[in-house]
């Protein structure tokens, strides 16, 4: 009888998506999917699994149908992606951006096409709050000094594994409004247990001092409350304020652990939050039990709670609640406001981005533009290789046709959500897609005011999210309209570009791997070794400059002291290449200008610096670099002789100084008119990225130049 009851559950259990749920728990374990490396394995195994199901769908004569206008613009981001990748600035990064939505797209179709039932959706919503509960356990000992995880607590904010407090911030957000929907429909020992991990979880938002994600919980929380089914309303109010009044209880306890390093005392308060949650939960069910039937309408609780938002937030603002908070909250909530450097920077990115864009207006300049343009642009000497904001960073690099395809992409969820929620009679069901999409609103908001959607954990997050309402509006929505239009395909199309992931991304990954043995060969001499290594790394990834440079700066040295004109020929031939491929790269601009310099190509090494100049104006190397070689260059042609050429280029170093003169000058006046006001921006930052600043040698050379122009007037 047992094996029965056993057999029947595992028959009941959706194994695609259960295997696909376990895939993405293991994500942002992996630094958040944000490099290269973990991507490119993340992005294999993905491509293996979703090859399987695409296989057994065209066994099973499955057709895809798209019905929902968020298959189309799905489809649509990611063309104009690979369309765009002819015209892009940089082939590395595009492509790399290419996989990466590719990547997405394969896993929306997987959970759009294998999602049937309540079931299903549970599971991937169970998975991540598993998820949530364990990055912020690791957060919270990271932050206790209970382990040592690598960039999980820095500067006093939980980062957790993202290595990014608002991006740890906001997915725990969302993870919050996932467990809302659960809670919503439970009335059994699960309740407890959700709410426990919420418990976990909100304590790891808090920590996570990330004011956008703190600013978006009333406001997506206040349209939950509003849309809500007044039962699962009460169990998600109940659970709601058990959370809040044990956390206000244990808060000053965690916040002493993390001060004092203590875990006995964090933890300890962490598990007396977690009972007290349960106790308060279990009262309050009894006592409403007990309690007679007393009929309150729904728009009653939802008026009350408006009225005692709008109180708590007069408390905040005349700041009665936040002296009764850790010096540390209370700072960050003093903070929201947009008189903060972090405001007025993010400005900055966004002015800077339109310029980019003005350039660019039409298909952008392809993945990773923004870091690969952004220092020919900048008001400033910042450095970021993020513009903070999804919709600006993608209008960069697919254009103006992009920019429409993924508002029309946020607009068809917006569309998609609101007929899911007109169509559903099913409370239960109603309450766990009002938590998806609610988690759904979370994630894209927050992605407008940062880079969240560069790590691809959050972004399998967005996506899996899409493929739930794709697939629940299919089921409820569409099911029932004669009129909806399809498109069919066959699921030979998504298999078929599985398997071309999956070699594409195995390539690039050994192409990393293989450079990595290359730099360990270097460190241990075997120029040999390396040089191997670096060729392979060339041939299974030809889109990094950086192989190609190092390959090249490689053979050209073995060339030299074996004197071999073949390996200096390929040596001119790889690091050609490799500036081809990208000529905007600092790294690769400064070394190749040594280089050509050192073989007596004044002319080529000329052109480079100028481009060094070009595409990074505010950089103090350029200047330090520009002035050394021009005087470089004047002093040997004095040597020679050659009076005239010699007076250019002192006359040149005297000119790259006027410059840094002049742009001191603006960046002076740029620093006035913007941090007026501004009180939190650290004295050095100012010294650092509004001046250009030369060293002692550049100086002295400046001075030499002019002695001799002098003597030779």
């Amino acid at each position: 009888m047992l094996d029965k009851v056993v057999k029947k559950n595992i028959n009941s259990i959706n194994l695609t998506i259960l295997f696909f749920s376990v895939i993405i728990l293991f994500f942002p374990f992996f630094r958040g999917l944000y490099f290269e490396r973990e991507f490119y394995v993340a992005s294999m195994i993905m491509s293996v699994m979703a090859a399987i199901v695409f296989f057994r769908n065209i066994k099973n004569k499955e057709k895809i149908k798209f019905y929902s206008p968020i298959e189309y613009f799905a489809t649509a981001f990611v063309l104009i992606y690979l369309f765009t990748f002819p015209f892009s600035v940089n082939e590395h990064l595009a492509s790399f951006e290419i996989i990466k939505n590719l990547t997405y797209f394969i896993f929306f179709i997987v959970i759009v096409y294998n999602l049937k039932t309540d079931k299903d959706i549970s599971l991937i919503n169970w998975s991540l709050i598993l998820i949530g509960t364990i990055a912020s356990i690791i957060g919270l000992g990271s932050a206790l000094g209970t382990f040592s995880y690598k960039g999980a607590f820095v500067d006093g904010m939980i980062n957790s594994t993202f290595q990014y407090h608002n991006t740890f911030g906001a997915y725990m957000l969302a993870v919050l409004f996932l467990a809302m929907g659960e809670i919503a429909g439970e009335d059994n020992l699960k309740k407890y247990l959700l709410s426990g991990f919420s418990y976990v979880v909100f304590s790891g938002f808090i920590l996570s001092y990330s004011r956008g994600a703190w600013i978006l919980l009333p406001i997506v929380g206040i349209i939950a409350f509003i849309l809500l089914k007044t039962d699962g309303l009460k169990r998600v109010l109940i659970s709601f304020i058990a959370i809040i009044f044990s956390f206000s209880m244990t808060i000053s306890h965690i916040y002493q652990g993390i001060k004092e390093q203590n875990s006995f005392i964090g933890w300890l308060s962490i598990v007396i939050g977690i009972a007290i949650t349960a106790m308060i939960i279990f009262l309050l069910d009894k006592l409403l039990n007990k309690l007679p039937k007393i009929n309150i309408k729904k728009r009653t609780i939802v008026i009350v709670l408006l009225i005692s938002l709008v109180i708590i937030l007069i408390l905040f603002v005349n700041g009665v609640l936040i002296e009764y908070l850790p010096h540390s909250i209370a700072e960050r909530v003093k903070g929201i406001n947009l008189k903060t450097f972090t405001v007025v920077e993010r400005g900055v990115f966004y002015k800077d981005a339109l310029k980019i864009i003005k350039d660019y207006p039409i298909i952008g300049v392809g993945g990773g533009g923004w870091q690969t343009l952004y220092s020919m642009y900048k008001t400033y000497d910042y450095t970021t290789t993020q513009a903070h904001n999804y919709i600006i960073q993608t209008w960069i690099e697919i254009g103006t046709l992009g920019l429409i395809i993924l508002i029309g992409l946020y607009l068809s969820t917006l569309w998609s959500s609101y007929r899911i929620i007109k169509s559903i009679n099913n409370d239960k069901l109603f309450n766990k897609m009002l938590g998806i999409i609610c988690a759904t609103l979370v994630l894209i908001l927050h992605s407008t005011i940062d880079f969240d959607m560069s790590l691809g954990a959050y972004a399998f997050f967005v996506w899996a999210m899409l493929g739930t309402i794709v697939a629940v509006e299919k089921r409820y929505v569409n099911k029932y309209s004669k009129t909806a239009k399809k498109l069919t395909i066959s699921f030979i199309v998504p298999m078929l570009l599985s398997i071309v992931l999956l070699f594409t991304s195995g390539m690039f990954h050994l192409g990393y791997v293989n450079a990595m043995k290359a730099v360990e060969s270097v460190k241990n001499k075997d120029y040999v070794k390396a040089q191997e290594y670096f060729e392979r790394a060339a041939r299974q990834n030809p889109f990094i400059a950086n192989y190609k440079f190092d390959l090249g700066t490689i053979q050209y040295n073995i060339g030299i002291n074996l004197k071999s004109k073949e390996l200096i020929e390929k040596s001119k031939q790889n690091i050609e290449n490799a500036i081809r491929l990208n000529e905007r790269d600092f790294k690769i601009l400064a070394n190749s200008i040594a280089i050509y310099l050192r073989r007596g190509d004044i002319d080529k090494g000329e052109e480079l610096l100028q481009k060094l100049q070009k595409y990074h104006p505010l950089n103090d190397h350029t200047y330090i670099s520009s002035i050394e070689i021009y005087y470089n260059i004047g002093h040997h042609y004095l040597k020679k002789g050659n009076i005239d050429k010699a007076k250019d280029y002192f006359k040149k170093v005297i000119s790259i100084n006027e410059e840094v003169i002049q742009k001191n000058q603006e960046l002076e006046k740029i620093q006035k008119e913007l941090l007026k006001d501004i009180n939190d921006i650290p004295s050095s930052y100012v010294e650092e990225r509004f001046k250009i600043n030369l060293d002692q040698k550049s100086i002295q050379l400046v001075n030499s130049a002019k002695d001799i122009l002098n003597k030779l007037k």
